[in-house]
């Protein structure tokens, strides 16, 4: 018989963006071998011998940050699991050549319990964010959002992370610190997430060079928001299992 978990807290990504091609392949590093200053590459991240893998950038991908923490559950039986959880690795991308895609942070929930989810509506509070919920309620059985905002002064952001209120970013951003020069002045930060019921919770999020004012060129939104639809269809995939690669840049984006 199967027991179901409730999630006490809200799961989410924050936002990022970035567009690049990604393959599914049979060389994976195992998620449970990652560290920081692991070396990672298109063929992803490995899951178990069930479970698809997590798709990746075309590109080398160095591990800055990991993170660890436990999803609190109530509900199923006595004996059963108090919490489940969740992984989230930060990612630098070390041969850009003008890619504008810089970093990625993927986050996942690496075992198999059935949990509800209890999801949040797909929208956001900026006037001038993007977002596409994929025609999908918070109550699907399998549910995807995507949600795409500019991030102004960036580099000093990062440069002054280690102090920054925003919790979010001082956990996830803080292992690109010392990478500050190279990091952009100004971003646009995608993020897709979601999961599947009685399954798994995935998000990505994609911290993308801005080439354009995102705010408020109505042609370079329509590049982020073409990708970021593209993306979170893949997305959806992997949440849901099977085998995706993940759109190419150069279809979607203004100019290098």
């Amino acid at each position: 018989m199967r027991f179901r978990f409730f999630l006490r807290i809200t799961c989410r990504l924050a936002i990022a963006a970035g567009l690049f091609a990604g393959t599914a392949a049979h060389a994976q590093t195992p998620y449970n071998r990652i560290d920081v200053g692991t070396q990672l590459d298109a063929r992803g991240i490995g899951l178990g011998f069930f479970a698809k893998p997590i798709p990746l950038p075309a590109g080398e991908w160095t591990v800055v940050g990991k993170h660890e923490q436990q999803l609190n559950l109530s509900g199923g039986t006595p004996d059963g699991p108090s919490s489940t959880p969740r992984i989230m690795l930060t990612l630098r991308n070390t041969a850009r050549q003008g890619n504008p895609l810089f970093a990625i942070i993927v986050g996942f929930t690496p075992d198999s319990i059935p949990i509800n989810w209890g999801n949040q509506p797909c929208t956001t509070n900026n006037p001038l964010g993007l977002v596409d919920d994929f025609g999908l309620k918070s109550s699907d059985m399998l549910y995807v959002c995507a949600r795409a905002d500019a991030v102004y002064d960036f580099k000093e952001t990062i440069r002054n992370v280690k102090t920054n209120t925003n919790e979010w970013m001082k956990t996830y951003l803080r292992g690109l610190a010392p990478y500050a020069d190279d990091v952009p002045a100004n971003v646009v930060l995608v993020d897709v997430y979601g999961n599947k019921f009685l399954g798994k919770w995935m998000g990505i999020t994609f911290l993308l060079r801005a080439d354009a004012n995102a705010d408020v060129n109505p042609a370079y939104r329509d590049h982020i928001l073409s990708w970021m639809h593209a993306t979170g269809k893949s997305w959806t995939k992997v949440i849901n299992n099977d085998a995706a690669t993940l759109p190419t840049l150069e279809s979607f984006w203004t100019g290098k």
